[in-house]
């Protein structure tokens, strides 16, 4: 047997051993106690973002996912560092988890491929990634501690010592008529209006200089996100003053939104019927691995308003500036590449006007003005960087 049969031969033995490695998380004929115990506990629900712990010798680890954290088989512990337990990335068809390692350090953690039947629509490593991985370790190759990965290098060499394969980078069309990746921020660096933020929302907002809550703001998107663009809720806190009269007059300005959530959510606001408000909502959503959305307020949503429907035909009788879309029906769109969709009615803003009244704002019209808390809108969360 020639030596190039010989080796051919090895890497089908040895991709099949990977499969089998695979074990607990793709093999439906594997009864074993460990395998049974850790498929139970893999793609459930978690509670500690970040975790790392052991079921019947398989690692798993804490993924923050929305609406519910999730369990995740560890392939393999990098020694890159990660800025926020339970975030996620997807490089090269492989889905990391930042979790918290023995010496209770950040460091990404690769994972293998969860059962389709187990765990549909769930993110996950793509099962030929995966092999990939295990014969060419160097297939991903860390390029920031705490940003998503580049992609890979374009030359990976297989097991056949004198067998290189060239795999030319290619990107996935944004749409029908263009294959150019959407421009996202670079981190630490300037970002423009309609880049995508480091959250995966559209940025709506640049301040132009660092404020005290930062400088720009981004918006939950819905394409290719978790976000469900037709969430109503009510403010909550009927009758209860959240915020006292000077909290008021600060609330409606650019960069309080995120104080404003804390206050709605600190005071525990939910609907008469016990509901979630709208600002708990915003704060709970964690697109992007972020875990620092919020209802914005008054005049962040107007900015909001006003950034996706620029030239809108509506009414402009708001304070502000957004003369909304003109339009009564759902309004929908395309930024740099990223689908995104409002509906022409009514959305919550996070400042308070009074005990039983809040602000929002029409999308159609552009008009704001005051509402009762009980009332339910639409909610967008945004996220200041």
């Amino acid at each position: 047997m020639n030596q190039f049969l010989s080796n051919k031969i090895i890497a089908s033995i040895v991709a099949l051993a990977l499969l089998v490695g695979v074990g607990v998380l793709i093999s439906s004929g594997d009864t074993s106690s460990t395998t049974r115990n850790a498929a139970l506990v893999v793609a459930t629900p978690c509670t500690k973002a970040g975790q790392v712990t052991k079921v019947s010798k398989q690692s798993v680890v804490c993924a923050a996912l929305s609406p519910k954290n999730i369990w995740y088989p560890v392939f393999q512990e990098k020694k890159w560092i990660c800025a926020k337990l339970g975030i996620t990335r997807k490089q090269n068809g492989i889905f990391s988890v930042c979790g918290k390692n023995k010496l209770s350090k950040k460091r990404w953690f690769l994972t293998k491929p969860l059962m389709a039947s187990s765990a549909p629509g769930l993110p996950t490593t793509d099962q030929d990634a995966f092999i990939k991985l295990t014969t060419n370790p160097e297939l991903i190759v860390e390029t920031s501690p705490t940003t998503p990965l580049a992609l890979a290098p374009t030359t990976e060499t297989t097991l056949a010592p004198t067998l290189t394969t060239t795999i030319p980078q290619t990107t996935t069309p944004a749409s029908t008529t263009t294959t150019t990746s959407p421009k996202t921020c670079v981190p630490g660096g300037a970002c423009t209006v309609g880049d995508i933020g480091p959250g995966g929302g559209i940025v709506f907002y640049d301040a132009g200089d660092e404020q005290t809550w930062g400088r720009y703001l981004e918006a939950a998107i819905t394409s290719g996100t978790t976000w469900n663009p037709t969430t109503k809720a009510k403010w909550g806190c009927k009758d209860i003053n959240v915020m006292t009269s000077l909290q008021r007059t600060a609330s409606l300005e650019i960069g309080s939104g995120k104080d404003n959530t804390k206050m709605i959510t600190d005071k525990n606001c939910t609907g008469t019927d016990k509901s979630a408000s709208a600002a708990s909502i915003a704060a709970s959503y964690n697109g992007g691995g972020k875990t620092d959305w919020f209802l914005p307020s008054r005049k962040e949503l107007d900015a909001l308003c006003h950034e996706f429907f620029k030239g809108g035909t509506g009414t402009k009788n708001s304070v502000d500036n957004c003369m909304g879309s003109g339009n009564e029906n759902a309004v929908e769109g395309t930024t740099n590449g990223i689908a995104w969709s409002f509906a022409a009615d009514f959305y919550w803003s996070s400042s308070e006007h009074d005990a039983d009244d809040a602000w929002r704002q029409n999308f159609s019209s552009g008009k704001q003005l005051d509402n009762v808390k009980t009332s339910d809108h639409y909610v967008r969360p945004v996220r200041a960087f």
